[in-house]
């Protein structure tokens, strides 16, 4: 049996706790010149929302404590740096993949019981981990997915963390694909084929007006002439 959780973190990169990744940046022996400036520009820094200039309607000042750094450079490093340990909480039968703020884990079992119990133990873990660091899993956009064969059966899972339920589901988008739940690319191929049908419409379309545009160019062109 093998079984896919595919995540989608609440704002991943915009949530990213300060504190959190300056100790982290330490334990990867990143010291020195550096740390400090990175130290220097994440501390100190403060926000506040205006409603009306006109009115004088707006907050006080708070102190940033966390926030996004996709506006700068090393913003998706950052990011890397923060979630790069949660692959270590992968156990026997269990395999946690990262790319950018994109977190899936594969489950693989021999049978229903063991692999429940697996994919519940590696859910809740990954669940705390998050907890801790300070993310939020959206599991509206949380998908598991189970992989069958055409002779195989579909099992009733309920993934859920502290009564937060996963949706179940054929298919799923990761990484511009669509992955269904029998590998057979249909889903994807069926997405591909719309969005090229959409296009070939949109070029048709165009080239209909410039033709007529031209017909029309050659038409008063003539009667000039």
């Amino acid at each position: 049996m093998v079984g896919g959780i595919f995540c989608d973190l609440h704002k991943a990169s915009h949530c990213i706790n300060y504190a959190v990744l300056l100790e982290k940046m330490k334990f990867y022996g990143i010291s020195g010149k550096f740390y400090n400036l990175v130290k220097l520009y994440l501390d100190g820094r403060y926000q506040k929302v205006i409603l009306s200039h006109n009115n004088g309607i707006e907050s006080t000042w708070e102190k940033n404590k966390a926030g996004g750094t996709t506006g700068i450079n090393f913003g998706t490093h950052f990011f890397l740096i923060h979630i790069n340990d949660l692959p270590n909480l992968a156990s026997i039968g269990t395999k946690i993949l990262l790319y950018a703020d994109n977190t899936s884990i594969t489950v693989t079992s021999p049978n229903m019981e063991s692999f429940e119990t697996k994919i519940d133990k590696i859910f809740g873990d990954i669940n705390n981990w998050f907890k801790i660091n300070q993310l939020v899993l959206n599991y509206n956009k949380t998908h598991d997915l189970q992989f069958n064969m055409k002779n195989s059966r579909d099992y009733d899972l309920k993934l859920n963390y502290e009564g937060n339920y996963v949706n179940s589901s054929s298919n799923t988008k990761f990484l511009g694909l669509t992955i269904d739940d029998f590998l057979s690319w249909k889903a994807h191929k069926d997405q591909m084929m719309y969005k090229l049908d959409t296009a070939c419409f949109v070029i048709q379309t165009i080239q209909a007006i410039m033709s007529q545009e031209t017909l029309r160019m050659v038409y008063f062109a003539y009667i000039q002439l």
